[in-house]
């Protein structure tokens, strides 16, 4: 019993390295991953992060994404609210995995919130808290 208890410890030990390893030598960093709400009156899901590798970052919207229909769809930033004139890609589908590149020079840790943004009727379809 104990041979198994180290052995599975060694394992984890292992794994653990490998992950930080990777993390190290890729510059690859995840924030914790925020959740979509919707906005508006518009019905919004999914969990989203921001992901830093080195001196880009892309958002990254996972599988459970999904929004109502609504015209221009916009991804901009917000901090506590809205920032107008901070939209910096078109949405490209309402639902699924999909993965945004966020234009070289942005600072993302001057934000903490991605909102989705009617650009066609400037009203809000959803918000995520970024962490």
């Amino acid at each position: 019993m104990l041979k198994w208890v180290l052995v599975s410890a060694v394992a984890l030990i292992i794994v653990a390295g490998a992950v930080f390893c990777f993390r190290v030598l890729t510059g690859a960093e995840a924030a914790d991953p925020g959740v979509f709400t919707g906005a508006g009156g518009h019905k919004a899901s999914s969990h989203v992060e921001v992901v830093r590798n080195g001196g880009a970052a892309k958002i990254v919207f996972k599988e459970d994404f999904s929004l109502q229909d609504a015209p221009a769809p916009r991804l901009a930033w917000g901090k506590d609210g809205y920032k107008r004139g901070a939209i910096f890609a078109t949405l490209a589908k309402f639902k699924g995995a999909q993965e945004y590149a966020v234009p070289a020079g942005t600072d993302v840790t001057a934000y903490n919130q991605l909102w989705i943004w009617c650009e066609k009727f400037d009203v809000p379809l959803a918000v995520a808290k970024l962490r």
